[in-house]
């Protein structure tokens, strides 16, 4: 899980800077995001919101689309398209591939047995 703390730090971090350098709402807003959901996930990480046992994570069903969302409205400048803007798009857009297809396996066959 600390994995997922790094990353959201990171991205965090970047759109800090990008805000500072150029501050703009939608930046300023997905800076802010970011950093609440990387210590939400350290939180989630060392066990202090969520236990062993807590293995379906049903809050990340709205934190990845508000992140996502906030993700894409701060890298879109229009006429801009930089490397770190490619790589944070392709990041959320793997986000929404992730969860979508747990929903529409889930919706299209159903919950699978207990063994």
């Amino acid at each position: 899980m600390y994995p997922f703390v790094h990353v959201a730090a990171a991205v965090a971090l970047y759109f800090m800077v990008t805000a500072l350098q150029r501050p703009r709402l939608a930046g300023l807003l997905a800076a802010g995001l970011w950093a609440g959901y990387a210590v939400y996930e350290y939180y989630v990480a060392n066990g202090t919101l969520c236990d062993a046992k807590c293995n379906i994570r049903v809050d990340l069903l709205l934190a990845w689309p508000m992140l996502g969302l906030a993700t894409w409205f701060a890298c879109d400048t229009p006429g801009q398209r930089s490397v770190a803007k490619k790589v944070l798009g392709a990041i959320a857009l793997v986000i929404v591939v992730l969860l979508v297809a747990p929903l529409a396996y889930i919706a299209l066959v159903g919950f699978p047995d207990a063994p």
